[in-house]
């Protein structure tokens, strides 16, 4: 899940799932193109979710404390779309997608996010398509769970 254009500015994020069947380490897994940010020991168990955010404050004040928030990225999701890179810890790119702010309006500053339509089967190559993605359920999105 993708808040690129919330109602307030400061209250971005980007959500992560582990769809698989068994515990991920994201240490040293990092967000390099897009925002910035290295995991730390972060573990995702299978089914759970992770959230980075731009504004710890501001997401705070918007969702309150009880998502999984891992840490704050240094910089900003670029409002008219962009492209999104995870590399593991040895520096090799294993998901890379661009989005697109005029996929739905609804995401573009109305306060909805950027939601996977099926995190099953996403990948590169599928999430750079617009079918791939759809707007949440509920303004503000639905950090740290399903919509």
């Amino acid at each position: 899940e993708i808040m690129y254009h919330p109602v307030d500015p400061n209250a971005e994020y980007i959500e992560l799932l582990n769809i698989g069947s068994e515990p991920i380490n994201l240490s040293l897994v990092s967000f390099t193109d897009g925002i910035n940010f290295t995991f730390g020991d972060v573990t995702l168990d299978p089914g759970a979710y992770a959230l980075v955010v731009k504004d710890l404050a501001a997401f705070e004040a918007r969702y309150g404390d009880q998502s999984p928030v891992v840490g704050q990225y240094a910089g900003s999701l670029n409002n008219a779309g962009e492209r999104i890179e995870l590399q593991d810890a040895a520096g090799q790119t294993f998901l890379a997608f661009r989005y697109r702010d005029g996929w739905y309006d609804l995401t573009d500053g109305e306060g909805y996010s950027l939601t996977v339509v099926d995190p099953a089967t996403a990948d590169s190559a599928t999430l750079d398509k617009k079918g791939a993605w759809r707007p949440s359920a509920e303004v503000g999105g639905s950090p740290g769970y399903d919509d």
